[in-house]
């Protein structure tokens, strides 16, 4: 029964680790099930549109629900800061997952609001990571996304005399493409273009775009190689 409810929730199987036994199962059918979807039934009538269900953490804030367009099966982790605040506002396909203390915001105040955030189905976002500014960012589906990743979708302007806080920033925006594999504390800054089916390794900071199937890592971000035979 526990199988059958997570595959029609999360469109996959439910595949047990060996050591897993009854008391793990609970308590992860707790944590992670239970007391989750019930706090997203609370948030429900105060979202934009939410097509399935939705697993909110402990300690989560959402701010401007009614911005926030969530699919089926979609997971947002414990004390997580969801600021949703937007032209566009906050879109999350079915069975994205957003780990613990995850921080999205596009707006500084109400004089300076951001475009949109867009996130695929069935993509993983992974603990303490950043997205944030206020141009748009897309990332496509099924991308797996490491811990303490940063995307900077703005950049001040800083030529010329007169404080910097003035001269006011430039909104590019990122964009992700889908199937990408970005490593732990990777900074992705404003403008960037990264295709499908790449790889950024741990660490990397990615200044430049990244075309489809490349391999790139460092600081600045380089690329190393080909995921797919070019000859």
């Amino acid at each position: 029964m526990i199988a059958f409810l997570y595959k029609l929730v999360k469109k996959r199987d439910l595949v047990f680790a060996e050591g897993v036994g009854l008391r793990e199962l609970f308590l992860f059918m707790l944590t992670r099930g239970a007391l989750p979807f019930l706090r997203g039934l609370l948030a429900y009538p105060f979202l934009a549109k939410m097509q399935g269900s939705l697993f909110l953490g402990r300690g989560v804030v959402l701010l401007y629900k009614h911005k926030l367009t969530i699919g089926s099966g979609c997971y947002i982790g414990d004390y997580s800061y969801i600021n949703c605040l937007a032209k566009g506002g906050v879109k999350l396909g079915n069975g994205v997952t957003l780990r613990e203390w995850a921080w999205l915001q596009l707006s500084s105040g109400l004089n300076n609001v951001g475009e949109y955030i867009e996130i695929g189905d069935n993509t993983y976002i992974g603990p303490r990571s950043i997205l944030g500014a206020g141009g748009p960012l897309k990332i496509g589906a099924n991308c797996q996304i490491g811990a303490g990743v940063n995307f900077i979708a703005e950049n001040h302007v800083y030529m010329g005399e007169g404080a910097i806080a003035e001269k006011g920033v430039t909104k590019h925006g990122i964009e992700v493409g889908e199937d990408c594999w970005i490593g732990n504390n990777v900074i992705i800054f404003d403008g960037v273009r990264i295709g499908r089916s790449c790889v950024i390794g741990a660490g990397s900071v990615v200044t430049k775009d990244v075309l489809d199937f490349q391999v790139a890592i460092g600081s600045p971000a380089r690329v190393i190689k080909s995921r797919i035979d070019t000859e």
